[in-house]
């Protein structure tokens, strides 16, 4: 399905629960409010089976912390029996050294890992937890179990700044495929962190005089540098990249049932909670979200018109 911008729907981004073990100052909540568990197993599967109809052929599992659902292994293993190629899912990597095997054995393809320090000082001040080396046990068991590409995201602020090279570095030392250099954006927490904004242009040039490579990845217009050594380094500027919604194709599923097409929107929602806990058939529950998100496609529209 294309929407009338031209932009192809490909990706359902999946909020599990609001729940989280980590306090990072910047959390953008995924753009959400809500209940922090709201969908049970069969709920967000259901909603999965729709977009499979609709074109929608990779699927994103987040939160809050998705590895606190304790259904986690049977909501990868229910995607993967529907026919999705490409599950992945997005974590801050303290439970994963104990869980990576059982969410590989589950489907998991891949995994994006948070990680937004180098030392234990900064990502403590970061996360409000002592957790840098447990998460780097994480990312070394992900990376054991081929959860690949295994990817990290550092979200770039002012108190991890002077990281950020050294972060390049690390990734490398571990054997990661890609990095993802996250610009602070206002959404969720970052609103009142904006403050700590920095806009990746020092960085950014930084790459780019060491890559070998450079290409342009059709999600979000999004550039992705190569270095010698193979890693990726892909700089996700959401706020600073005037085409950056442009190259969007996702649609999120979000805790309290609802279709949001758009992380900045709050004004084009599609609420499909009251057909999930309805005492309806499962035909018709089916029926009534296809037209949910034949309307969700309708409205949907980029947050940034850049206009030439």
């Amino acid at each position: 399905m294309i929407d009338r911008f031209g932009r192809p729907l490909e990706d359902l981004r999946i909020t599990l629960t609001h729940v989280c073990n980590f306090q990072c100052f910047f959390c953008h909540m995924e753009g959400e409010e809500g209940m922090e568990n709201g969908l049970n197993k069969d709920e967000i599967l259901l909603v999965a089976k729709v977009a499979k109809k609709f074109g929608i052929n990779s699927v994103k599992l987040t939160g809050g912390e998705p590895t606190l659902r304790r259904d986690l292994a049977e909501i990868i293993q229910g995607l993967k029996q529907l026919g999705y190629k490409d599950v992945s899912m997005t974590t801050n990597g303290f439970l994963l050294k104990d869980l990576a095997p059982k969410l590989k054995l589950a489907g998991l393809d891949r995994i994006n890992i948070s990680l937004h320090a180098v030392s234990r000082e900064t990502f403590k001040k970061i996360t409000g937890v002592d957790a840098f080396d447990k998460v780097i046990e994480g990312i070394k068991e992900a990376i054991d179990e081929g959860l690949r590409p295994v990817k990290l995201n550092f979200v770039v602020n002012k108190r991890n700044l002077a990281e950020a090279f050294k972060f390049i570095e690390l990734a490398q030392d571990l054997g990661v495929d890609e990095i993802h250099l996250i610009e602070l954006h206002p959404v969720g927490l970052g609103k009142t962190a904006f403050n700590e904004h920095d806009d990746l242009t020092k960085i950014e040039e930084y790459i780019s005089k060491i890559a070998i490579k450079k290409q342009i990845r059709k999600k979000h217009f999004r550039p992705r540098y190569i270095l010698s050594s193979g890693l990726v380094v892909e700089v996700v500027k959401p706020y600073a990249n005037p085409i950056f919604c442009a190259g969007c194709n996702r649609i999120r599923l979000s805790v309290d049932g609802k279709l949001k097409t758009c992380l900045y929107r709050e004004d084009n929602i599609i609420d499909i909670l009251d057909i999930l806990k309805a005492n309806y058939p499962k035909d018709v529950k089916e029926e009534l979200l296809e037209r949910a998100f034949m309307i969700a496609i309708a409205i949907r529209e980029p947050n940034f018109k850049y206009k030439i």
